[in-house]
Order: C-alpha cells, then structure tokens, then sequence
C-alpha cells in the first residue's frame, strides 16, 4: 500500500519578510500574523506615512507575539533597502513577500490613451520594478529552497475599467514572476504570485474614492455595476470613505453571484495560499500565478 506524507506548513525555525504593511486591514498584515502563527521569525517593511499605524500594530502584538517586528523600508531607496536586509546576512532568508502596488488616481480614473507618461512610469516602477529590486537586495542572503511570493489581480488578464493602467503594471508584474523563476531557479529559489479576487483593503478603498472625487471619470466609465451605483444621489452627501465601503462591498456581492463558490473573500484567504507557497508543500512549483478567487476567473457564471 502507497503511503502520503501528510502536508507540512509549519514554519518553525524560517525567517520572512513581508513588505507593503500599511495598516491592520492590509493584506500584507494578514499574511504577517499568518506567517507568525506557524512559526517563522518575520519582519515586516513599511513607508514612513504608514508609520504611526504600523507601530501601533507592533506594538500590540509584541507583547504576545515577539517573532514579528518592523522597519522602515521604502523601494524606492536604495539605502533603506541595503539597511533593511542587511542583519539576513548571519541567518539567511527563507521567506520573502512582496505586497506592494501604486499609482496616481489618474492611472484608474484617466482613459489608458490619456495616461501621462510620468503617471504611467511611477506605477510600473513601484508596481511591478520594485518586485525585481527587492530581489536583487534580497538575493544575497536567499536560502536553497527560498520563496518569493507577489501578489497580483485579475485584471492582468481581463479589462477591468475601474482599474485602468494599473491592470497593465500587474501583467507586467506577472511576467516578471516567470523571468525571475527563470534567473532564480538554478539556485533552488522559487518565485510566485497569488492573484486575488476583490478584497476590501485601503488601496482598494481608495481606488473608488478616486472616482468619487472625479464626477468626469465616472462619466467615462463603461455602463455597468460601479458606473450605476456610483451616479446614484442617496450617498452623495455621505462620508467618502463610507461610501467607498458600500460601493465595495456592492462588487464583492456582484463577484461572489458569479463566481462558483458563491462567496465574498476576505485576507485569510490570500494569507492561507501565501502560507502554501511558503511551506515545504511547494517545494517544486515556480514561475506560476495562482488564482485565488472562488473559481471567478475560470468559470463566470451569469
């Protein structure tokens, strides 16, 4: 009779490092606590803006957590990303999660031909460069076996029209992901991208604050769910933060209609798939995007 190993996401004893935390809803958060939870030692980056929140959290959790702690890390600083992976030199790197995207409000809210160049330029710069930054400053003190993990959406694949340009940063973003499987593979270093269905976060937040605070964007916008909600006058006058969240939660409803699993996503899902791309169970599995999204981009259902 042929015997299974049972599937083994203990972290116990591997060091990570989770860039992107910007508050407690962030998907970079989740995955850090995910990550702590099974025992590796982590350490999370940050920009200085998402400071007084950032050591609020770890603050918290050091005082029953103590494998989590922080440090300054902005991408686009050479010096800080030297001095952030620095102290890997003695004990080397097993995990490394990218978490980061960005783009001026015109990137979403303009019409691809519109984009500025400039606009256009910073979000592949921190969207989709940034990943092969951080690797160059990591790599020295990558283990055999490391893994790198990014994290994508859809609309790499699909047009999705509230998400503009940057849809084009994440495509780029996911090639990218091949190539340094590609360059990384030889040494035992694999490296993946989680694409997640729509999850209410502060980036996603403020994507539709965007659009509210461009009533000529909104206009341009194909005829549909996001278009028709947002014409609506009953929120008008409400908190545009508030608002967002209704329109969110109004597209989480409408994915999970279509989607084979007729249910909302929420950050635990993405940190558990970053948890399997960390553990021994995806030893050999590179250069792949998983698609975390209950079945949404494989089987639409309408």
């Amino acid at each position: 009779m042929m015997t299974t190993t049972p599937m083994n996401h203990s972290l116990a004893g591997k060091t990570a490092v989770v860039l992107g935390v910007a508050d407690r809803e962030s998907l970079a958060w989740s995955i850090a606590r995910t990550l702590q939870q099974q025992g590796a030692q982590v350490k999370v980056g940050y920009q200085q803006k998402f400071f007084s929140r950032v050591r609020k959290l770890l603050e918290e959790t050091q005082i029953t957590d103590p494998q989590i702690n922080g440090q300054k890390c902005d991408v686009l600083n050479p010096d800080e990303l030297a001095l952030f992976f620095q102290p890997y030199d003695s004990q080397g790197l097993d995990i490394l999660v990218h978490a980061i995207a960005y783009g001026p409000p015109a990137v979403f809210t303009e019409l691809p031909s519109d984009i500025h160049s400039s606009d256009f330029s910073e979000t592949l710069e921190i969207s989709t460069h940034s990943l092969a930054k951080v690797v160059h400053y990591a790599r020295p003190y990558l283990k055999p076996w490391a893994s790198v993990i990014t994290l994508t959406f859809q609309a790499s694949q699909r047009a999705l029209p509230m998400y503009g340009m940057m849809g084009v940063a994440k495509a780029a973003l996911e090639s990218l992901v091949r190539y340094l499987a590609l360059e990384l593979g030889k040494d035992r270093i694999r490296v993946n991208a989680i694409s997640a269905g729509p999850i209410e976060t502060l980036a996603s937040l403020s994507e539709v604050i965007a659009f509210q605070r461009s009533p000529e964007a909104i206009k341009k916008l194909p005829d549909g769910l996001l278009k028709s909600l947002m014409e609506k006058s009953s929120l008008k006058e409400t908190d545009e933060f508030q608002s967002a969240k209704f329109y969110w939660e109004k597209i989480q409803d409408e994915f999970a209609k279509r989607s084979p699993i007729p249910e909302k996503l929420v950050a635990e899902d993405i940190a558990q798939s970053v948890l399997f791309f960390s553990s021994e169970s995806s030893r050999k599995i590179t250069g792949q995007v998983l698609n975390v999204d209950c079945g949404f981009s494989s089987c639409q259902l309408f």
